[in-house]
């Protein structure tokens, strides 16, 4: 549940910093429709996605989207809006535990 919020979050910013650099020409740094694009789309499935062995790999594209990212950003420069979306996107992850703890207490509670 927790992972679905995140995401959600991730997805509506994901999409605004898309129509920010597309439609309104602001650029926020090193801006690439692509990027927001790929991000767009993880976090959709983040969403979506349901069964546990496609979950671990998603969380495993995420973690190396994430580290390609902020390796590429020491070289061009930090984007405040790029490392929201980061630590979201570590959230989304991490959250992957507690969601699963929560299912096991409600099939306990069955």
């Amino acid at each position: 549940m927790l992972r679905k919020v995140v995401c959600s979050i991730g997805l509506a910013l994901c999409w605004y910093l898309l129509y920010l650099t597309e439609y309104v020409g602001i650029c926020l740094g090193h801006c690439e429709s692509f990027n927001y694009l790929l991000g767009s789309a993880w976090f959709l499935l983040g969403i979506v996605v349901e069964r546990d062995r496609i979950v671990k790999f998603w969380a495993i594209l995420g973690l190396i989207g994430i580290a390609y990212f902020v390796i590429r950003e020491f070289f061009e420069g930090f984007c405040f809006y790029c490392t929201v979306l980061h630590v979201l996107g570590l959230i989304a992850i991490l959250s992957l535990k507690t969601d699963r703890e929560l299912k096991k207490r409600r099939r306990k509670a069955r």
